[in-house]
């Protein structure tokens, strides 16, 4: 099954190249594009990440720099979030059977889970092209090093909870952070037109990360060890390039 997605995968970025090639056969040489690029991934947990938290989204944005020579360099931002967390028995010793907490005015308070978290990378790569008439766009490889930071997102809007107030929910809420790896190798498309410039991909990050609370309140115990957060996923963005119009070709006879 999974040969078959990849090879479905690798069918999609061919055939994409082929399409937008031919709309734009004007590009047989490679340029210089800086551009600002705006993306969206969905990502699956791995190792120690998983025990924790489950599919994640990723929104975010970059700014980079292709060369003449297709090497590709950006700086990106992304902020991480989804409703897939597996640590639900955090308060177990402060809720009820049906999840819910009492406030300080003795109401029943409803708590949410959410996962929330940024990553910040600077990446180098190269494209290679796959065709002659249009050397700007091709498969596109990247490896980046930078930050991860993730934490359990404990909710709650109906009240006041004493035990979760200040310093109390810190005990809670997982956060980690620590250097994070990311690889990424996908299909980059720069058109002749400043609009039209996407790219899609698979990508891995690798976080080695460390609680920053150290301790947990929920387990009572010291928690210093630096953990391996594996996340891998489809990527896809569009990018807006910051470059001269295009002038017409004029012809005299």
């Amino acid at each position: 099954m999974n040969f078959l997605r990849i090879s479905g995968f690798i069918s999609f970025i061919l055939l994409t190249h082929c399409i937008f090639s031919q709309a734009n056969a004007k590009k047989d040489t490679a340029e210089a594009i800086p551009f600002i690029r705006f993306q969206y991934t969905y990502l699956l947990p791995g190792v120690d990440f998983e025990e924790s938290f489950g599919n994640t989204s990723a929104v975010g944005g970059a700014f980079g720099y292709k060369n003449a020579s297709n090497w590709l360099f950006e700086i990106e931002g992304n902020f991480l979030f989804g409703a897939d967390v597996k640590r639900k028995n955090l308060l177990n010793d402060i809720i009820n059977e049906q999840g819910d907490v009492t406030g300080s005015q003795g109401e029943l308070i409803k708590l949410t889970y959410d996962i929330r978290g940024l990553s910040f990378f600077a990446n180098a790569g190269k494209v290679f092209p796959l065709s002659q008439k249009n050397k700007n766009s091709g498969i596109l490889t990247q490896a980046g090093i930078g930050f991860l930071q993730h934490k359990i997102f404990i909710d709650y809007r109906d009240g006041k909870v004493f035990q979760l107030e200040e310093d109390n929910l810190k005990g809670y809420d997982r956060l980690h952070r620590g250097v994070a790896f990311k690889q990424f190798i996908g299909y980059q498309y720069f058109g002749s037109k400043n609009l039209i410039n996407f790219y899609v991909g698979i990508e891995l990050q690798q976080g080695f990360t460390k609680n920053v609370r150290e301790y947990n309140y929920d387990t009572r115990q010291f928690d210093t060890e630096t953990k391996l957060d594996l996340l891998y996923g489809l990527r896809f963005g569009w990018s807006f390039t910051i470059r001269d119009r295009e002038t017409e070709d004029f012809y005299y006879y």
